[in-house]
């Protein structure tokens, strides 16, 4: 048989296997497809969750908003100009005095924080007020625990300097205050006789407690001049800005000012309650709110029908006597009519002080007393010291021959002594009375205004320096008179001031009558 013969033979065998070839290859790429979508399917979930499906994506973060001026001049003038470099000479004297600057750098650190809030919020309510300030109050309250906590013991020495500080921060009061440049002022005043105190004893002992008092009075002066530059009538709020109590700072996740997140929102209302099931036909106008007026209007001229028609007698356009009958009240009002009491504003950053009478060392405190006639140190040695300071009406009598005697923040109080050493000091303490039986040196008035000083026989060599004062006068003794016979002089207040010579020259002017 010739090859022709099987021919037709070998080609059907030969498309059989093209058949099954191309079979074998569409399930090799099935096979391959499958084994492709697996591993796709299996990284996809060991990725997690795609960053692009959207019930899962985040809003990119937005640009931090630039800081108002009044925020970047805080932390220029205030925090880095003055703060910094008080808190690192506070470190080189340790202990106590840099646990307490380290307080003052967090309130001034909350004091920023209000700032900003303000810069970004309407003015809150008093109420709303007091809770912005409590981080603020907490702060000055530790600042005044470190202060009582080292009265005596190793850190006594640390005394005059925790005072210094502890006086000055109430200088954060001017956030309440429609004037606020002297509030903080005064707070200086108040540091700078403790300071002053500091640099006496550390004169000719170590320099750098000096430069630490005039580092933290520098702050003081710089937030001053800041508060007129940027707050001259209080602090500055947005009238157009949002809820103080709501404000987060950029950058954080809390309510900086307020000191933890915004109220929960209310609770939904009631469902409403159903009408019962054999209500009368007229239930409708039991119906209240805009539901009542609505049921109402649909009447159309019905609605008019329920009112009762008045007798002439009774018009009182007609009436003229009916005029001046008392109308009754359509509701009572609540209690009774009064109008509700207005409610007081915070206290904030004041309070209450306890009463203090006590000998420290070679030191007497007197504090914080009111309306007290009979104050009386017994016995005082000649190498102690007493101070009287936030007196309010009082007398005090001091005994015996002291070192010095020093009254700071008192008003309308009186002050009798026997003999000084060196100086009585007299600062911030407007109507003052101060009595010498004694002698005195030196007598120094500052920041005072209206005051007497009666000063004795043995006491007309005194110098009497005064700065900032008016209306202070010196009762003399009268020569040939009985004790107790004064003559009044009165302290000039007026200075004028002349160029001689390329230099100033001031006088005191004199007015005859």
């Amino acid at each position: 048989m010739s090859n022709f013969e099987h021919q037709p033979h070998g080609i059907n065998s030969l498309s059989t296997i093209i058949k099954r070839l191309e079979a074998a290859t569409s399930r090799l790429e099935d096979i391959a497809l499958a084994s492709s979508s697996l591993s796709t399917v299996q990284r996809t979930l060991d990725a997690g969750p795609s960053v692009s499906a959207p019930q899962t994506s985040k809003p990119a973060p937005s640009a931090a908003p630039e800081e108002p001026k009044s925020v970047k001049a805080y932390k220029e003038m205030v925090i880095q100009a003055k703060l910094q470099p008080y808190l690192k000479l506070s470190e080189g004297l340790s202990g106590p005095v840099n646990e307490q600057a380290r307080a003052v750098s967090t309130l001034f650190e909350k004091l920023g924080d209000l700032i900003y809030c303000a810069s970004a919020s309407a003015k809150p309510t008093d109420a709303n007020l007091a809770t912005l300030l409590q981080p603020m109050v907490q702060s000055i309250e530790a600042i005044g625990k470190i202060k009582d906590s080292n009265r005596g013991g190793k850190n006594r020495d640390s005394f005059n300097h925790l005072s210094a500080v502890a006086e000055g921060v109430p200088a954060m009061g001017w956030v309440q205050s429609p004037k606020p440049a002297p509030v903080v002022a005064e707070a200086k005043d108040s540091a700078q006789f403790w300071g002053d105190r500091v640099i006496k004893e550390y004169k000719e002992k170590d320099p750098k407690h000096i430069e630490w008092v005039r580092s933290f009075a520098a702050v003081l002066e710089e937030l001053r001049k800041y508060v007129v530059e940027y707050h001259t009538t209080g602090l500055v709020w947005n009238p157009k800005g949002g809820d103080a109590l709501a404000w987060t700072k950029p950058g954080g996740t809390a309510t900086a000012a307020a000191g933890g997140p915004p109220p929960p929102p209310p609770p939904p209302p009631p469902p409403p309650v159903l009408p019962p099931a054999d209500a009368p036909a007229t239930a409708p106008a039991a119906l209240g709110g805009a539901a009542a007026v609505f049921a109402e209007l649909n009447k159309g001229e019905a609605i008019t029908s329920g009112l009762r028609k008045v007798p002439k007698d009774q018009m009182t356009h007609k009436n003229p006597a009916l005029r001046n009958t008392v109308p009754v009240p359509t509701s009572p009002g609540p209690a009774g009519g009064k109008k509700p009491l207005k409610p007081t504003k915070p206290t904030a950053l004041a309070g209450k002080k306890p009463s203090r009478l006590e000998l420290e060392g070679n030191k007497w405190f007197v504090e914080n007393f009111e309306n007290d006639k009979g104050i009386i140190i017994d016995k005082a040695e000649i190498n102690q010291s007493v101070n009287l300071f936030g007196l309010k009406n009082c007398t005090v009598q001091v005994k015996g021959k002291v070192n010095a005697v020093a009254l700071l923040n008192c008003n309308k109080t009186s002050i009798l002594i026997d003999s000084v050493i060196s100086s009585v000091s007299v600062a911030n303490s407007p109507s003052f009375a101060v009595q010498i039986t004694g002698t005195a040196p030196t007598i120094q008035v500052d920041a005072t205004d209206s005051g007497q000083i009666y000063l004795s026989k043995d006491c007309l060599n005194t110098e009497i320096m005064t700065a900032k004062c008016s209306s202070i006068n010196v009762s003399l003794p009268v020569e040939g008179e009985e004790e107790g016979v004064f003559v009044e002089r009165a302290i000039p207040e007026m200075l004028r001031t002349t160029i001689q010579d390329g230099k100033l020259v001031t006088t005191f002017v004199e007015h005859s009558g």
